[in-house]
């Protein structure tokens, strides 16, 4: 009794593939997510390139360059849909192997008997499988200066997903000009989520977009001015620890020593001033979601806001950090 279903069992256990969808954007992009806690940046690759230029033990984000194997980048949406089609596969063969055992147990029962049995199985409703449709259509795209893989990302993105390569100094102005896209763009996102949704929505997600894009004007800048300066002819004399330059100051006094020339020579005393209360922010808002404490307030000498505040970032602040990394950025490249 029960026959093909402790066969099924059985093949069960020792693993089945189960074939899975995939989707692409209208470019032939699929969607990517860095698998860190940290970063979950995320990106698209050309499906071809993906097959054919990333290499199944190592994938390199693009963001972070966190290095993880090629199975540990679907999105929640793709795990999510992997997960299901699973249970769908499993369900629909659990399933047909009861309808057989259960049709055999009822050819097996005597006719007449005094108290006839029967079995049925009622199959359970399988999930209705929606492929995970591809993210954002991505409004920058790259091609790698080393291995020729093509890759795109929403914003900053520094590294090549298959080789690992440094791409930020000829990214930077590019992602400069993506912020300040999003930018424009919020009168038509406010409108649309309005409409679809409601204004609590809309506004939250004009919030989310004018906080990523601080965030990123700064760790674009970082990651320039990190691949700047480690590009120096006397880049090897000179310490560089990890984020050196998040710190304004810090950073400043490393190409003081390595130039003869630190940020104070490069911009105004005000914007540098202005440099380092976003930067302060983008501190705010990577590792305390945007809520001040003292140590913003002493750092910063924002005097605005007082502990316990959670920060508000404006889109004119936004395109402000936006021109300010431009100028310093065009500056660094003198070095």
């Amino acid at each position: 009794m029960f026959d093909e279903s402790k066969r099924m069992a059985r093949r069960l256990q020792r693993g089945v593939q189960v074939p899975v969808q995939v989707s692409l954007d209208e470019k032939g992009y699929f969607d990517r997510q860095c698998p860190s806690d940290e970063c979950r940046a995320g990106f698209k690759v050309l499906f071809a390139d993906w097959k054919e230029k990333v290499r199944n033990d190592v994938v390199y984000c693009p963001v972070c360059r966190r290095e993880s194997p090629a199975t540990e980048w679907n999105t929640p949406r793709q795990r999510d849909y992997s997960k299901n089609a699973g249970m769908a596969h499993v369900q629909g063969t659990v399933g047909d192997a009861l309808r057989r055992d259960a049709e055999r147990f009822n050819r097996q029962q005597p006719k007449g008997g005094f108290t006839p049995m029967s079995m049925s199985y009622m199959p359970w409703p399988r999930p209705i499988l929606v492929p995970p449709e591809a993210a954002e259509a991505m409004r920058q795209d790259f091609t790698c200066e080393a291995c020729g893989c093509r890759y795109s990302s929403v914003g900053a993105a520094f590294f090549c997903p298959a080789c690992g390569h440094n791409s930020a100094r000829s990214t930077f102005t590019a992602a400069v000009q993506t912020v300040r896209a999003s930018v424009a763009t919020i009168p038509v996102i406010r409108q649309a989520l309005t409409e679809a949704a409601d204004l609590d929505t809309a506004a939250d997600t004009v919030r989310q977009v004018l906080e990523n894009g601080l965030v990123k004007l700064v760790a674009s800048f970082q990651r320039f001015a990190e691949a700047v300066f480690l590009a120096l002819p006397n880049a090897s004399s000179f310490p560089v620890r990890r984020n050196l330059f998040q710190n304004l100051a810090e950073s400043s006094q490393r190409w003081r020593e390595a130039t003869g020339k630190g940020y104070e020579d490069l911009v105004a005393a005000d914007e540098l001033r202005e440099l380092r209360v976003y930067f302060q922010q983008r501190h705010l808002l990577a590792h305390r979601e945007g809520m001040v404490d003292q140590d913003y307030i002493d750092r910063s000498k924002d005097h605005s806001y007082s502990a316990g505040q959670r920060l508000v970032v404006k889109e004119s602040a936004v395109l402000r950090l936006a021109d300010l990394v431009d100028k310093l950025g065009a500056a660094v490249r003198t070095l």
